[in-house]
């Protein structure tokens, strides 16, 4: 006999007055038990909204499946169980890797790595845009840290030599030259750049003079790293690339340059060009990210970064060979029949509804924690004019708070650009076939990444071929014989075969 657990669940009184409520949800399990031969072997209880992110309950499942290798979880109805994004994408991986097969019993329908293609299509589109706005959300978070940079602000605890404040006047946190280390770092500059001392040697003499980490030397690579970081003349070197700073600088350019020179090291070029590809495919041979060079001020050459070892990253490809291999892989995609699209169309609408609960229950939250700021904000002035709290006791409060505050608009922010960000992705997906081509051609190197990667995933290159293995979703549109008459269930990787000319270059 097959061991399952059931899962029940109401978010409002209405729910529970209009036929959804807990008895009934666990009658209807009691009923289906019977007839499908399972056994529930426990019940899950949750009387909470799923728009919240941990819900206690739903949470406790999940660990419980895993501990006690169930395989067979029981809900009323999709809505039950997927109630923000998070679930599609857990849930969708324990059904292909854990073998979890979801009963939705009112709609009579099974959730496996072997449900019919057509479900897996439909289900398939959900998890996709569900795993697509939580990227985009990542991405939006990265936005905000990418835009203090750009303005100035180093997202990282300030390197030895500097410290950390909060801006009396901004409220703001900012970086200050430590007036004690800052002397070692200059002395370190200066000794080294003279010829006169190696790294070892300073890193004992001034430990002597009293430059020391929590009362021991700097380590060698700390020392080295310091020497050749960018900060100490004011820039930043943030993922590779080179920014403006805010903070003043400690050692003068001149001085910086003899120093790298010391080291052998010629000064980096840098442009303005945009690279569609990097961080998108991987080496065929090594398994290596592909990189991207800029040749004769125009051409794009993509080639394995050989840190591996190996001869592959002679092996060259132009970007637009790239472009022509990924339109070839649009190109095939067929126009599903109006039955199927009209499907689509109906997933994506639900999962665009669900984003939106989501959206409404987290920003009403964080409005409310905004809220209750303020008003501590508000009372902890009037305290203060009262003659209640010191005058430095308000001071470190309310940096605080509105240090808080901040970080919330901030989140309300992401919120919105995201939800921004999804709207065009599941606008684009919903019309994927018939205008993608166009979409394409058309895209920033951004866009083609995120077309991309809605496409599929592992995309690497190898013997003068692009190999991607397809998401489920667009394996089942590439198979003709599915979208005519319903068949094809496995996903497969698929080559991106064209003619050899295609490659030369």
């Amino acid at each position: 006999m097959k061991y399952a657990v059931a899962y029940a669940r109401v978010s409002s009184k209405k729910q529970e007055d209009t036929g959804f409520s807990i008895p009934a949800q666990i009658e209807l399990f009691k009923q289906y038990e019977e007839k499908a031969g399972i056994k529930i072997v426990k019940f899950f209880v949750e009387n909470k909204t799923g728009g919240k992110v941990g819900r206690k309950v739903y949470n406790e499942m999940l660990a419980y499946i895993k501990q006690h290798n169930i395989k067979d979880v029981l809900v009323e109805k999709t809505d039950r169980i997927y109630r923000n994004f998070k679930d599609y994408v857990v849930l969708d991986d324990l059904t292909q890797n854990f073998d979890l097969i979801i009963h939705l019993v009112k709609e009579r329908v099974l959730l496996s790595k072997n449900s019919t293609s057509h479900e897996k299509l439909v289900h398939g589109f959900k998890v996709l845009l569900a795993k697509n706005y939580l990227d985009n959300l990542r991405e939006e978070v990265m936005k905000g840290r990418e835009e203090k940079i750009r303005e100035g602000g180093y997202p990282h605890k300030a390197p030895v030599g500097y410290y950390n404040d909060t801006n009396k006047e901004t409220k703001k946190k900012e970086i200050y030259v430590d007036p004690e280390k800052s002397v070692f770092i200059k002395k370190l500059f200066e000794l080294y750049a003279s010829g006169a001392y190696s790294v070892d040697e300073l890193r004992k003499k001034l430990y002597n003079e009293g430059f020391n980490h929590k009362g021991k030397p700097y380590s060698k690579p700390r020392l080295l790293f310091v020497l050749k970081d960018v900060f100490y003349i004011g820039k930043m070197k943030i993922k590779g690339v080179v920014y403006d700073g805010k903070h003043t600088p400690i050692i003068d350019i001149e001085t910086f340059n003899r120093v790298q020179r010391m080291f052998n090291q010629s000064k980096a070029r840098t442009h303005d060009v945009e690279f569609a590809y990097t961080g998108l495919i991987t080496c065929g041979y090594c398994g290596c990210q592909l990189t991207a060079e800029l040749k004769k001020g125009k051409y794009i050459y993509y080639h394995c970064t050989g840190k591996r070892g190996g001869n592959c990253k002679s092996d060259l490809i132009r970007e637009e060979k790239l472009d022509e291999v990924f339109l070839e892989l649009i190109d095939k995609l067929p126009d599903p029949d109006d039955g199927l699209f009209e499907e689509i169309k109906k997933a994506v609408r639900e999962i665009r509804q669900m984003k939106s609960d989501y959206e409404e229950t987290s920003m009403e939250e964080i409005q409310k924690q905004i809220s209750r700021l303020q008003t501590r904000i508000n009372n902890l002035y009037t305290d203060k004019l009262d003659g209640n709290i010191t005058q430095e006791f308000w001071l470190e409060r309310h940096n605080q708070w509105h240090a808080e505050k901040d970080r919330l608009i901030e989140k309300l922010k992401v919120i919105s650009n995201t939800s921004r960000n999804f709207d065009e992705g599941s606008n684009l997906l919903e019309n994927f076939c018939k205008y993608a081509r166009r979409e394409f051609l058309n895209a920033s190197g951004k866009k083609k990444r995120a077309i991309l990667k809605m496409l599929g995933s592992n995309f690497s290159y190898k013997d003068k071929k692009v190999s991607v293995e397809l998401t489920s979703v667009f394996n089942y549109l590439l198979n003709n014989q599915f979208v005519k008459y319903g068949a094809g269930d496995e996903a497969r990787t698929r080559d991106i075969l064209l003619g050899k000319e295609a490659f030369y270059h």
